[in-house]
């Protein structure tokens, strides 16, 4: 075990540490060893595993610096938030364990002017309380705080990590990653601090976590490589809280395959379990859900989704990523292969099932329990479902439990749905 203090790092919360816990880094890289973090508030800059491990003591805090230039842009572009800036790094290196029962901060608010809110056009006005819980405005910050690519046998276990940025931990092109009693807390006004990204990854399981963030808490996509599916997933025994989406599968041009989500709480989200892909080139297959409770309430702001508590959708994107980025794929389906049983929810918004020419097959929806309760907020985006990135329109009556259109092939089995009215009379 190495200490970081045997290499001059001081836990003031004031001193910036980045040389001292780079030094006790690189002998853990040499040796094999694991780097410890004691008891204190250690502040530091960029730091770059090179395959080594974090123990992080009771009391620990690392904490990431307030200043950008602490944070340089390494030679890594992600697709879609360009250079890479992270506090903590683990590139091409394997077996790395973060764990114990210490804190990592990420600053996250230091980055924004949080005198400021982004208030998002509307069909109705805003109100003071709906302003505040809209997004801060978007400036420079870190991108993806603790990043790992191409990296094998990963396992962060009972950590907790606050006030992200940005994305808060995202795995790309990773194998064999274990998500284990974290707890992630992010700012719930902050844009894009998602919990945890797995991008073209394979073979995850995420268990007993609690995680509360602005945007998506759990989000699996292809978004650093179109070309690489991600696949293998296991989402169990975990609370979610999300200004966005709790569970996101999909995105753009991503193929997901091989997911089991079970035994999970989803409260206060924006939406709960979504679906999305482009409805040409984009695959969602081979996905269990079981046993959840779902509860949605629409949130203010530039957030992606509008109250639905479970959602599927496989029509035209339309958004920023370039056309050269688009893999060579041919498919003659887009979702396919969905089997989701035993939820009980209570939502804002019906639940959608929407593609284009019969491109979602073979779903089934099995013992449903669903409620629609009042919206304070559906008014802002009116009754609709939201289809971002792409724009489609569907009118949804505010008496509607469950919505099905693009000649999608869904059975549906034992699904009971009722107004709030019904529930409390």
């Amino acid at each position: 075990m190495i200490d970081i203090t045997k290499f001059g790092a001081v836990g003031d919360g004031k001193t910036i540490n980045t040389a001292q816990i780079q030094s006790a880094i690189d002998e853990a890289a040499r040796t094999g060893e694991t780097v410890v973090i004691p008891g204190g508030i250690f502040v530091s800059g960029t730091l770059n595993l090179h395959g080594a491990s974090l123990h992080l003591e009771p009391g620990a805090v690392l904490k990431g610096s307030e200043n950008l230039v602490d944070y340089p842009p390494q030679d890594y572009v992600h697709n879609e938030l360009g250079a890479l800036r992270a506090l903590l790094i683990n590139r091409d290196c394997d077996n790395v364990t973060i764990d114990g029962s210490g804190t990592i901060d990420l600053s996250g608010k230091s980055f924004y002017d949080t005198t400021v809110k982004n208030v998002p056009p509307s069909r109705v006005p805003f109100t003071e309380e709906q302003i505040a819980e809209c997004t801060y405005p978007i400036g420079t910050r870190p991108s993806q705080c603790i990043f790992f690519h191409n990296s094998k046998n990963i396992t962060l276990r009972g950590i907790r990590v606050i006030d992200a940025p940005c994305w808060t931990i995202s795995f790309n092109e990773c194998e064999n990653i274990k998500v284990i009693g974290a707890t992630i807390d992010t700012d719930l006004n902050v844009p894009n601090d998602d919990g945890i990204h797995f991008c073209s990854c394979k073979g995850v399981i995420v268990s007993d976590c609690n995680i509360s963030s602005g945007d998506d808490c759990i989000a699996i996509s292809c978004i650093t490589n179109w070309g690489k599916p991600c696949e293998d997933i296991v989402v169990t025994n975990c609370v979610l809280r999300s200004c966005s989406k709790a569970i996101v599968i999909g995105y753009i041009y991503s193929e997901i395959r091989n997911v089991l989500i079970t035994n999970c709480i989803i409260k206060e989200s924006n939406r709960g379990l979504c679906f999305m892909c482009n409805d040409e080139i984009g695959v969602i297959e081979n996905v269990r859900v079981s046993n959840m409770l779902i509860d949605t309430a629409i949130r203010a702001g530039n957030w992606w989704g509008n109250g639905e508590p479970i959602f599927m959708m496989a029509v035209k994107h339309d958004y920023h990523i370039p056309a050269e980025q688009q893999p060579e794929r041919e498919t003659a389906y887009a979702i396919r292969n969905v089997h989701i049983d035993g939820v009980t929810c209570m939502g804002e918004n019906a639940i959608g099932i929407v593609g284009e020419h019969g491109n979602i097959r073979e779903v089934e929806l099995r013992n449903i329990d669903f409620t629609r309760k009042p919206s304070r907020n559906l008014a802002l985006k009116g009754s609709t479902f939201d289809f971002a990135p792409g724009r489609v329109e569907v009118e949804i009556p505010e008496t509607c439990g469950l919505y099905i259109g693009g000649e999608a092939d869904v059975e549906l089995k034992n699904i009971n749905t009722r107004a709030w009215s019904q529930l409390r009379a």
